[in-house]
Parts: C-alpha cells; structure tokens; sequence
C-alpha cells in the first residue's frame, strides 16, 4: 500500500504554471523540480479532467529553497474510472505502470488530474510521501478569482508536492512549530506561501535530500547513471531493437534469441557508463552557462530553462557518439578527453570563443532532442505545419526490421516525405545496415534509404514490385535533400531540427545583433524553422 498524503477538501480550482515563461538564465535557480502533468480523460479520449496551465503560482512557496518547478508538456491518459474517481490512488498507480505513462526514474513527479479522488470532486490533493506522484481534482466551481484564491491554488500544489519531497504535516513533524503559517500547516493561504513563514530552515535541509530536486547542471553518478541509460518512459527503445543493431551498438556478438538479445543490450549499456572527472565536470558547466546566457538572451527560454543532465559513457558503445536517453545528454570518454586537453581556466577568448562554439554546439543539438521527448506537440507542429511531414504508422516489413538502425534520439520512425509533384505518393526514409556480417562497424556500414509508400484506405505500406520493396538511396531524394540547409541527419525530422539549430547556435553565439534582428535565408525551411523558433521556444 502506497502512502498517499491527503490535504482534504479546498474550494475552488488550481492553476499551476507554465514551463514556457521567459526567464533570464541569470535569474534561474540553482535547483529544479521538474513535473509531468498528466491530463485524465475518458476511455474514449473525451471529457478531460480540469486544468489550466498558467504562470508561476508556486514557486514563491520555495524560493527560499533556491528551487524553480519545470513543468513539461501535458498528455492525456484514457480513464474514466481514474478520472472520476471510481477507483483508489493504488490502483491508478498499477495502471499506469502497466499502461507505461509515468515519466522518468523516480526523478520527475508526475501530477495526475482528476475530476475525484477516491469519490470525493475536490478541489482537493494527494501527494505520495517520498514518492515521484500527485493527485489533483479540481472541483466545479466556478467563483470568480481573488488573491485569496489564487494563494489557496498555489498552496495546493506547494502542499503536496511538498509530501513528495518528504515533508510532513506540520502537527505531524517535531522538528516544525505548528503555531506558525508553514506549506505543511495552517494559516492563511496567502500566509502559507509566504517564503518568510513557507520552509523552515530544517525543511529546506529535507527536501534537498530528495531525488526530485535537481542541479541545473548535473552529472550522474555510475549507480545512477546505469539506470537511467535505460529509461524508455518517453518513447521505447530496447523493447524495440534487434540482434543486428545490438551487436553493432555494443561491437559484441549478440544472443540469437530476440527477448535474450533486448536483455544483453540493457545489461551492455548499463555496464558502459563511467565517472565524470571534475575537469570534465569543470568544463561542461563552464560551456553550459555561457550557452544558457546566449540562450536567455536570445529568448529561447524552453531550452534555457530545460536542466542539463549528463551520462559518461565508455568509447565502445554506439562508437563513443554523443546521442541522448529520456532527458539525459550522453557524452563518451574519448570525446570528453579531447575536451580536457585543450582546456585551460586562463585560457584567451579566442580559445574561449572556440570551445563554446564547438561544444555548445554539440550539447544544443542533444538538448533539442530532450526536447522533442518533453514538448512534443510544439516540433510536431514544426514538423507537420511547417515543413510538411505526413505523420503516419507504416505496415510493417521484416526484411526492413530485421535490418534497421534505431536511432536513439528519433527512434519512432513515422514521418512520411510527401511527393511534390504526386498527390498521394510518398517516401519513407530508413538507416538499414547493409553488410551482412555478425557485427557491423558504426557508421561505416549504415546507408539512408527512402522507401516509396502508397496508401490503401487508412492504411500505408511499402510499395513493392514483383515481390521486392521499392526503394533507392536518400541521395537521389534531391528535391528533399535540397530543401533544408543541412546535409546530415535528413533520415529523421528531429535530427533535421538538432543539426539546424546546431548551425545556428554555431554562426550566432557571438554574433552583437539580438536573435530578433537577424535577417532571414534564402532557403524556406530555414525560414520556418528561426519563425518557429520565435514562437515555439519563448
């Protein structure tokens, strides 16, 4: 039985805040929570729970902790009986495992939305004592709001991610004088909140033993790390991968078997991650905060305020290339090593200019596929919007399967090429190994294929002649290979959008003109992408 902390009934609703908020790198806090809402709806994905994302209601509750919340991007999950309240907290937990939609490794509090909680409509809240899951049922009402209101809605949220964070009720906790207005004990809303009456000195000391409460630039230890490296609560990846691609990520022959073949790769990854030496760690941080500056300054704040999170990881795996898990940036010893010999903390701002821009520009372009994993309806607006992409399921093809390259930071391969010239006609773009040997080289043996597809009523498969799959290399896809400025990872939107933002960030980073000022290129892509950047990354 999990212990779930009850606030019991509040009146009115609950605002909780916006992830997208301008804020200055400079004025960032030096620790962040970060929160996945989870919107609950019926088992026909209609009538979802109540909630309004809006600006910083809670943070005042904590600011003298030095913590922001990060909120992600919200998704909905279809349950009546969750939703309504027909069934216990235990209960929607066990589901929702089964169903995968928690997000992170105990390291992300994942806020459930509900319209009741164990019957009762709210507004009320639960929050798990030590644990990484919140409940909040909203109520019907429907008053106008004031001040007390509001104070009332970010108490709520204070509360019982406070119960997460491992604090008790005030009444509950020795260490706490329950006379005084406290987030944990009574008083006046707008008194509870108050960052001179919110945390004690003694709850601050608490809640920074937590596993939800993260540095902004972090560096994850072995234990930690090789639990994370595994982390498919985003997308899948392992459950996914096949016995060619496994034995060419890890250069290792793997077992034949297919369920034996998905175990030996989590345990090889798992066994891959290393230390970070301090120098290493010396010089990320370094490179982090000038680029969140530029960041800030630039107003691209969803990257600014999206926390930096590193895995080392051994040469051998994935050929040492930097690629990402969750919301981790993986990073190889050889390149890391590369780093530290030409790193000095005396160095001249030429040699500073050098090192930011290159590596900068490496950790931007992993950062942005994070971002795709947490914000993902604002690129699959870029994506389908803006550069015409067809997001579609694809029959699938064993020859192809058996085949493929899952690539860890576009794994879903469900983005269709639209034929300009051809209404209904379009391309499929796959990394297949070609070399039929036991363990393939990185690179070396992977080609970009585009495959033709047709539609058949709802369904899309791959075109196919005289029993063979039509396809030829991306190479010869040149109305679409001209159609963006980068020529490398066109196999995949979101490599389009990590290595276009990466160029970016290269050719502006010391650039005196403001990011708003620049004038435009003459290829349209481009274009749509600095307009979307404008809009999608305030």
């Amino acid at each position: 039985m999990k212990k779930f902390i009850c606030l019991g009934k509040l009146i009115y609703a609950l605002l909780i805040i916006s992830s997208c908020s301008p804020i200055k790198s400079d004025n960032l806090k030096s620790k962040v929570i970060i929160i996945q809402p989870i919107i609950t709806q019926s088992d026909i994905s209609d009538g979802p729970a109540k909630i309004n994302l809006s600006e910083k209601l809670v943070e005042k509750a904590y600011s003298k902790a030095d913590i922001d919340f990060l909120y992600l991007e919200p998704f909905y999950y279809n349950n009546s009986k969750a939703r309504d309240g027909e069934i216990n907290l235990d209960s929607i937990v066990n589901l929702a495992k089964r169903d995968k939609i928690l997000k992170g490794q105990n390291d992300i509090i994942n806020m459930f939305f509900v319209n009741a909680i164990d019957g009762n409509a709210g507004p009320t809240g639960r929050g798990m004592m030590n644990g990484n899951i919140v409940f909040i049922a909203l109520g019907d009402n429907n008053k106008i709001k004031n001040e007390d209101n509001k104070s009332m809605e970010a108490f709520l949220i204070a509360h019982e991610v406070g119960h997460n964070l491992g604090l008790k009720h005030v009444v509950d906790d020795v260490n706490i004088v329950d006379s005084l207005p406290n987030i944990q004990g009574d008083g006046a809303f707008k008194d509870r909140i108050d960052p001179k009456n919110s945390l004690t000195n003694y709850q601050i000391s608490e809640i920074k033993k937590s596993p939800l409460v993260h540095s902004r630039i972090s560096f994850l230890k072995k234990e930690k790390a090789s639990i994370a490296i595994l982390d498919e609560s985003f997308e899948p990846y392992f459950s996914k991968l096949q016995r060619k691609e496994i034995s060419t990520f890890v250069q290792e022959s793997a077992p034949i078997n297919i369920d034996s073949a998905r175990a030996f790769a989590r345990k090889k990854f798992s066994s891959a991650v290393m230390e970070f030496s301090s120098k290493e760690e010396k010089i990320l941080s370094f490179v982090v905060k000038k680029t969140n500056r530029w960041l800030s300054e630039n107003e691209i704040n969803l990257m600014a305020n999206q926390p930096w999170r590193f895995i080392k990881i051994q040469n051998w795996l994935c050929g040492g290339f930097a690629h990402t898990r969750g919301t981790y940036i993986i990073l190889s010893q050889s390149y890391l090593e590369t780093l530290t010999k030409d790193w000095s903390e005396k160095m001249d701002k030429e040699s500073e200019l050098k090192l930011v821009k290159s590596l900068g520009g490496l950790l931007v372009h992993e950062q942005m596929h994070s971002l795709q994993r947490t914000f993902k309806s604002k690129f699959e607006k870029l994506y389908s919007e803006n550069w015409k992409f067809k997001k579609k399921q694809i029959k699938d093809e064993k020859e192809i399967i058996k085949n493929q390259v899952s690539n860890p930071d576009a794994p879903i391969a469900e983005w269709l090429i639209s034929d300009p010239k051809i209404q209904g006609k379009f391309f499929w773009v796959r990394t297949l190994i070609t070399k039929n040997i036991e363990i393939p080289a990185m690179g070396r043996d992977f080609v970009d294929v585009v495959f033709e597809i047709f539609k058949d009523k709802e369904n899309y498969s791959v075109k196919k002649l005289n029993n063979v799959l039509l396809s030829r290399p991306l190479s010869e896809l040149t109305f679409y290979t001209n159609s963006f400025p980068v020529k490398r990872g066109l196999d995949h939107p979101n490599e389009i959008s990590a290595y276009m933002f990466s160029d970016f960030f290269r050719k502006n980073y010391n650039s005196r003109v403001t990011f708003l000022e620049r004038e435009t290129q003459s290829n349209n892509n481009y274009n749509l992408f600095l307009n979307w950047i404008k809009e999608e990354m305030k």
